[in-house]
């Protein structure tokens, strides 16, 4: 065999390098240019999605979280701000429920130095409280402004008068309920 009978192919382009290669689907480095630019942008979308989800779920807890709290220190300052010298006990024992051990303590405690002028004058008290704020909330602890107007009879004043209070309640997480943690009156 001489060399002159073996024909030398030249597979460098006018720049000097060597073709894409091809297959039957056409040139490999489009092919993956066409499969991995579509993969990338589905993957950004998954992304960008799922981040939005998050946010709105993380969003509504909060707002799940903020109407509970509006809602027990509602119930509950209204339940602190209504009583009846017949039923102080009661009372009490619904206010403890929704307190926290320490401050259940101390509720319970002004109820006992009350008690006595309470019943001995017959006292009476309604109370609703139509305004109601968070001050500020995070996953465990929330403070709640409340606007308190109670009506309240006794022997001393038979028809009544009306008191209007402004409390700051301070409410902290026990599973999954808020309970009353301290109550500033104003």
């Amino acid at each position: 065999m001489a060399n002159d009978d073996i024909d030398v192919i030249d597979t460098t382009n006018d720049a000097g390098t060597a073709p894409e290669q091809t297959t039957a689907n056409g040139p490999t480095g489009l092919r993956r240019r066409g499969v991995w630019l579509p993969l990338v942008a589905v993957v950004a979308l998954l992304a960008v999605a799922g981040y939005l989800l998050f946010t709105v779920l993380q969003a509504r807890q909060q707002d799940s979280l903020r109407e509970e709290a509006v809602a027990t220190a509602r119930d509950y300052s209204v339940a602190l701000s209504s009583f009846d010298f017949e039923n102080l006990d009661a009372n009490r024992d619904a206010i403890a429920a929704q307190s926290t051990p320490e401050f259940a303590g101390k509720y319970g405690e002004m109820v006992d130095a009350l008690r006595q002028v309470v019943t001995d004058g017959k006292g009476k008290a309604t109370a609703s409280a139509e305004h109601v704020a968070v001050e500020s909330i995070d996953d465990s602890r929330a403070t709640v402004l409340v606007f308190v107007d109670q009506q309240a009879t006794n022997v001393v004043n038979p028809d009544g008068n009306t008191q209007k209070y402004r409390m700051v309640v301070s409410l902290v997480r026990d599973g999954d309920r808020w309970v009353v943690d301290n109550v500033d009156t104003k």
